[in-house]
């Protein structure tokens, strides 16, 4: 049965946390049996899955959370319907887009990013398709607010893929393909679970659609809502990226096992982040705006109590917990820790009021902000430092010009009282 925002919270907040623990451990496991270099590799695989799929579908996957919880909160079954199966088709098409522009740069994606390992090009395509379907069918359940299965789905995903990298790196070999295969059969299971739930859920939707709403208007929110959300919540996923082209494979690898202490806090967030959205999309459906207004309160306060802990964990216990967990090779200077902490809190920051935005549905303020903001971060990648520094530079510039733009944007077009 759909959960209210505390009890959605809580749960998702439970899957989050597990699956950053999850993946925490993955990476230590991964960088311990792997090497530098060789973890490196597999961070940039494991970057260009996430930051593909979640590009290409991420709008599709709000586009259902907003519509659906639009639709049902005024008991409009056929309107919920329509905007199912329209997404459904724009991710069909995304995929065969995608399937297209990956065959056509097949030299340039294995011997770029894979340095020349067929088998995880292979990995990686396939992984990418299974997260199309994936985030595609979790935005359904967050529409539905079935917060609950959204979050074993979740858990099914990152359990799986340490449990399999677990099992082979300890019985088979410590072999970077055989990271890679749990790369892949981690959306598969979480996929398989996903679709046997939103079966069960078909009831709630009519067996025929409605005319409304209409193709257009899906798209006017789709497609600028990919762009918004792969700015807010997954242009920090481009660290590694940058840094292997600024640098090498060994900086990635350093880069990503520093950045995952700070991760941890983004991923229990993003349960605050999809517990929120379609419960402010009811409300705004039913013009309840001083519940809005509590919401988006509370939200803030949270969030800038856990910005303020990052801080300080940068500048304690950061170098200390690095060394613990992967060796003296990956610690490094306490001032990337601290710009880490600072641009990671200020994406934190532009994910929630993404959320506020997108159910006002101020989609051109967002895109506005985001595409000075994404300007910015070329602008600053050209800075006459090293790749580390040059990164999260240009990280922090993005994340502070996007949220001081989403601010503008939103006291000139507040909630009403």
């Amino acid at each position: 049965m759909p959960e209210n925002i505390k009890k959605g919270t809580f749960l998702n907040f439970t899957a989050y946390t597990l699956s950053g623990l999850f993946l925490f451990i993955f990476n230590i496991v991964a960088a311990r049996g792997l090497g530098t270099e060789q973890f490196g590799i597999i961070s940039v695989l494991w970057t260009s899955i996430m930051v593909v799929s979640r590009f290409l579908t991420t709008g599709i996957k709000d586009g259902s959370t907003r519509f659906i919880s639009h639709h049902e909160a005024i008991n409009d079954q056929k309107g919920m319907t329509k905007v199912f199966l329209k997404n459904l088709k724009f991710t069909i098409s995304i995929t065969l887009f995608f399937l297209l522009i990956s065959f056509i740069l097949f030299k340039v994606l294995t011997n770029s990013l894979f340095s020349n390992f067929l088998s995880l090009y292979i990995f990686f395509i396939i992984s990418c398709v299974f997260y199309f379907l994936l985030f595609f069918l979790r935005g359904v359940l967050q529409g539905l607010r079935e917060l609950k299965d959204n979050a074993i789905s979740i858990i099914v995903e990152y359990s799986t893929l340490l449990l399999f990298l677990i099992i082979l790196f300890f019985f088979v070999a410590k072999d970077l393909r055989l990271a890679g295969v749990c790369i892949l059969l981690a959306p598969l299971f979480s996929l398989f679970f996903t679709t046997l739930i939103i079966s069960k859920h078909k009831r709630r939707f009519s067996p025929e659609p409605s005319l409304l709403p209409d193709t257009k208007t899906l798209l006017l929110f789709v497609i600028p809502t990919s762009f918004i959300n792969f700015s807010s919540g997954f242009i920090m996923l481009l660290g590694p990226l940058l840094i292997k082209f600024l640098g090498n494979f060994t900086l990635a690898g350093i880069f990503t096992a520093s950045l995952i202490i700070f991760k941890g806090a983004k991923t229990a967030l993003t349960a605050l982040f999809i517990s929120i959205f379609p419960h402010l999309s009811r409300q705004e459906a039913l013009k309840n705006y001083q519940l809005l207004n509590r919401i988006i309160r509370n939200g803030l306060i949270f969030v800038t109590f856990v910005f303020i802990v990052l801080i300080i964990t940068s500048f304690s216990v950061g170098q200390t917990i690095l060394k613990f967990l992967y060796g003296s090779e990956f610690v490094i200077d306490r001032i990337h820790l601290f710009l880490m902490s600072l641009f990671t809190g200020f994406f934190l920051l532009c994910e929630l009021f993404n959320r506020v935005l997108l159910a006002k549905s101020m989609i051109k303020e967002l895109t506005i902000s985001w595409a000075v903001a994404f300007g910015i971060l070329i602008i600053l990648l050209f800075l006459p430092l090293n790749p580390l520094f040059k990164v999260e530079i240009a990280l922090l510039g993005t994340g502070v010009v996007a949220f001081t733009g989403m601010c503008i944007f939103f006291r000139k077009k507040p909630i009403p009282k």
